[in-house]
């Protein structure tokens, strides 16, 4: 089985994603770095490059992005493709430890190619990825490697940061603060809203949670 595996099925696994581009490149003009990340991060990591003013609200980055929308196997030679020529990358990979960051560390160094690897040297090693701790990863990366796509664009209204603090003093006192909310679609919701309709009928009431052991 296990030799089936590396003989046939792998090589068939990374056929398949290739020849269905099941992974997506997205060219941008800053082109000597690059963003390599898992597909869930695409979303965040993109508004967050908006916000620094390096992506707009249609998805075009001005840095060069590489969605793993599958991150087992990965596919040696469009790595290779995207980094080659790149002084660095960071990779966004949210959980620990780095698998796919030593995985593309060993990809790249055995094809001799000298682009610096970065990842959680820029982002917690541990936690949820938040479009806060993701622009603030982001930044660092850039500002280390691409320092000038942080300063405000020739003809562009107004600094990221700038704009930032207009937007907190238009809608200062015009929108409603939110209290914490379950997620749609959670289990807890509605056991939480029947607790809320026993509470009607017979008063306060105190619930302890307890742990199963397995």
């Amino acid at each position: 089985q296990e030799r089936e595996k590396v003989e046939k099925r792998w090589p068939a696994a990374v056929r398949f994603i290739e020849q269905h581009k099941l992974n997506e490149v997205f060219e941008g003009e800053a082109d000597d770095i690059g963003i390599v990340m898992q597909g869930g991060m695409y979303n965040t990591a993109l508004r967050a490059l908006e916000i620094l003013g390096l992506a707009d609200v249609f998805g075009e980055s001005r840095i060069p992005l590489y969605v793993l929308n599958v991150t087992y196997p990965l596919i040696d030679a469009e790595l290779i493709r995207f980094c080659a020529q790149k002084k660095a990358i960071l990779i966004v990979e949210e959980g620990q430890p780095e698998f796919i960051e030593q995985a593309v560390n060993t990809i790249l160094r055995r094809a001799d190619v000298a682009t610096r690897v970065e990842g959680k040297s820029m982002l917690p090693m541990a936690g949820e990825y938040t479009g806060a701790v993701m622009k603030e990863g982001l930044r660092k990366f850039i500002a280390a490697y691409r320092p000038d796509l942080l300063a405000p664009r020739k003809g562009s209204p107004d600094a990221p940061t700038n704009r930032a603090e207009k937007a907190h003093r238009a809608l200062a006192g015009q929108v409603h603060g939110r209290p914490p909310s379950f997620c749609t679609g959670c289990p807890e919701r509605p056991i939480f809203a029947a607790m809320k309709l026993v509470e009607r009928e017979l008063g306060p009431h105190h619930v302890k949670i307890g742990r199963a052991h397995v």
